[in-house]
């Protein structure tokens, strides 16, 4: 089965080099798509984001932290690393699959080398194939607009006036 992996990486502000343009937006490149996203600190990511960001349809997650003896905050790559992991054992559990999120220690990254990150996270997600929450948040989202359709009719004819 082939499909075109939507990765979104999750940076620490402080691990990309001063020079280094990561465009805003999500990058279509390689088969895959590609969502960067700067975050102040890797240690800020909780749990229930990574899994948010899951649930939403993405097909995996990169978080990239600082080495572990260069983190301005001390222990933010630590506790990034614990939080990944602890989300896998979940992803594992619900036989979603744990490769789904991926953590890296880099510094002064460049926009190719983020993108290169992604792409290995493309590699470790293919095998598990699309994220069945895809389809989920679709079908959802199909049938929040159909119940809001619904409720907009009945108001409307409850409304109008009584000839």
């Amino acid at each position: 089965m082939s499909f075109e992996p939507e990765i979104v990486v999750l940076y620490c502000q402080h691990c990309v080099a001063g020079d280094a343009s990561v465009t805003i937006g999500a990058q279509q490149t390689c088969g895959l798509t590609v969502r960067p996203t700067m975050i102040p600190c890797s240690s800020k990511v909780e749990i229930s984001h990574l899994l948010r960001i899951l649930e939403q349809g993405v097909d995996g997650v990169q978080l990239v932290a600082c080495p572990q003896d260069k983190c301005r905050f001390l222990v933010g790559s630590l506790m990034a690393e614990k939080r990944i992991e602890y989300a896998r054992g979940l992803l594992d559990e619900i036989r979603l699959g744990g490769q789904r999120l991926g953590l890296s220690r880099k510094q002064k990254l460049s926009a190719e080398e983020l993108l290169a990150l992604a792409e290995a996270r493309a590699q470790a997600v293919k095998p598990l194939g699309p994220n069945p929450m895809k389809n989920e948040e679709e079908r959802r989202k199909e049938k929040i607009s159909d119940r809001c359709g619904v409720e907009t009719h009945q108001r409307t004819r409850r409304d109008a006036p009584q000839a």
